[in-house]
């Protein structure tokens, strides 16, 4: 297990954000988790905005 150092306005943030029951590793993971799926879908709405598609004709597969 690691130490990590945050501010004092930073846990009483993450203390806002934690549930009932959660550690504060539970609530960074949690947070983790939420900026990647983000990620994620902001780049495949870029994809599906911006990329050429062509489309599967999947009667003749």
């Amino acid at each position: 297990m690691a130490t990590i150092t945050v501010h004092d306005d930073i846990k009483q943030d993450l203390k806002k954000i934690g549930r009932k029951g959660e550690s504060y590793s539970d609530i960074v993971n949690r947070l983790i988790i939420y900026y990647c799926t983000k990620m994620l879908d902001a780049e495949l709405n870029d994809i599906l905005e911006n990329e050429e598609f062509i489309p599967l004709d999947l009667e003749k597969v």
